[in-house]
């Protein structure tokens, strides 16, 4: 057998996607080489009628859309650009340390599991660009380098804030219109949520409803009353937090004592290791605090406990929604409906919006993140 050269070697490498890169360019030992980072400020405001109605804010929620974030473009010298995007209330000075940091880094060199950043606040930015980068340098999905896609597509939600009744009808025939299955609803004392959720089961009876308290009951005795009132309800699908994680008991005391479902919102394999062992939930909620690579390894560790996940998120644009989506492909107990809720912005910063579909949305697999972004809406919501 004739021996391969270094032109039959960069051709067979080229079918397989790097043909983007320059001949110089092979892997590890050769050199992609972080050559900048661009930043871009923007504040993108969210649809009508999706925050807390008026009457039960003022909350955080009321606030969080005018809240800048960042976009990022890592430029490496091959001509490949990997694009990030930030957590909200982040400032300059949580990103300029990480962009100086990888600056002059080889992409072949980085630890994706670990990436020493200094600064922690914008690692998943950084974790998300450098992964778009490397995927578009070796011609792979995201997913692929997260260990391999188990699922086409991803479960999505719909969501709202906090809602009186009235309102709530209004948002359940969105979301049925829309051709979501599952709605997410946040809830605190003194809101009318039974009310709420019975409102949203009259408009559409088939639609299942988690409710997210953000642990804003300080005992399960509290939160009881309402727990009761939502189990006779033929629409909830699960409770998210209801009452404070520094005691899982609380947590095991409500899963034993009412028919719906609790979940647990756990960003650390620590936290839901203890709360299987607890019994204090059935289901967890693990983003979006761990990053790709993390959010993949919390949710190996809760299919080891039986428990299914789905994908938190803190209202994000379309680039960070599009690793969500990759990081939960990768994921195959995601199975619950995942918080990519970047089609409730005005504008998701993309060229083209990732398509969902009867409430799934279909994972791109196109090289990187697979998603490109609008650099003229960019410019149009620029701080």
């Amino acid at each position: 057998m004739r021996a391969l050269s270094r032109r039959d070697l960069f051709s067979t490498l080229g079918a397989c996607g790097l043909a983007a890169l320059p001949a110089c360019t092979a892997g590890h030992a050769e050199k992609v080489k972080i050559t900048r980072v661009d930043l871009h400020k923007v504040v993108v405001p969210m649809q009508d009628d999706i925050i807390s109605s008026p009457e039960l804010g003022p909350d955080a929620l009321t606030e969080f859309p005018s809240i800048p974030k960042f976009i990022l473009e890592l430029h490496t010298d091959s001509g490949i650009v990997g694009v990030g995007e930030t957590p909200r209330a982040v400032e300059e000075s949580d990103v300029l340390p990480n962009a100086q940091f990888l600056e002059g880094k080889n992409l072949f060199d980085l630890n994706l599991a670990r990436l020493e950043l200094p600064n922690r606040r914008t690692y998943s930015a950084f974790e998300i660009a450098v992964f778009d980068a490397l995927g578009k340098a070796v011609g792979w999905p995201v997913y692929q380098l997260l260990g391999g896609k188990a699922q086409d597509k991803v479960y999505v939600t719909y969501w709202c804030g906090r809602k009186n009744p009235v309102d709530a009808r209004r948002v359940a025939q969105r979301a049925l219109d829309g051709g979501f299955t599952n709605l997410k609803m946040k809830g605190r004392p003194g809101d009318p949520i039974v009310e709420a959720v019975a409102a949203v089961g009259e408009v559409a009876p088939n639609l299942k409803v988690t409710v997210d308290f953000n642990s804003h009951y300080a005992t399960a005795e509290e939160f009881l009353p309402i727990g009761k009132g939502l189990d006779v309800l033929d629409n909830m699908l699960t409770i998210e937090d209801p009452v404070k994680k520094d005691d899982l008991s609380q947590f095991a005391r409500l899963e034993e004592l009412l028919r719906t479902p609790i979940t647990l919102t756990a960003g650390n394999a620590r936290l839901i290791v203890e709360g299987a062992k607890a019994g204090a939930c059935t289901y967890i909620n693990t983003g979006p605090a761990p990053g790709m690579h993390g959010f993949v390894r919390n949710a190996y560790v809760a299919g080891g406990a039986g428990m299914p996940v789905w994908h938190g998120s803190g209202h994000e644009l379309g680039i960070k929604d599009a690793a969500f989506i990759h990081s939960c492909a990768a994921a195959e107990n995601c199975t619950l409906a995942s918080d990519a809720l970047s089609y409730r912005r005005v504008d998701d910063l993309l060229v083209e919006a990732i398509p969902i579909v009867e409430s799934y949305a279909i994972v791109p697999d196109r090289p990187g993140l697979g998603v490109e972004l609008d650099r003229d809406a960019v410019a149009r919501y620029g701080v």
